[in-house]
């Protein structure tokens, strides 16, 4: 019962923000608030780049070489990825 009485009937929508908290009336008049209250809004920073991490080790930052489609590597990549050095390994 205590669940059924939050679920609302056909075309009814719940309202979470009204008033000065509702979206709209924040875009629309929160600096001229601030102004009056005398608040400096802080300025936002600019969003870093996204760079992903080794899943592995969750160190380092991962840099995109090449990026191919469904149908795999080119014929070019494979040549030049065979006439490459292996690489040494760590242990």
């Amino acid at each position: 019962r205590r669940f059924a009485m939050h679920i609302l009937p056909k075309r009814f929508v719940k309202i979470r923000h009204y008033g000065f908290l509702s979206s709209t009336w924040k875009r629309i008049k929160l600096k001229n608030l601030q102004q009056n209250l005398g608040i400096q809004p802080k300025e936002k920073l600019p969003p870093k780049a996204f760079q992903p991490k080794c899943s592995c080790c969750k160190v380092g930052n991962l840099v995109t070489i090449a990026t191919f489609d469904l149908r795999g590597p080119p014929s070019w990549f494979l040549e030049m990825s065979r006439n490459l050095p292996a690489p040494k390994s760590a242990f």
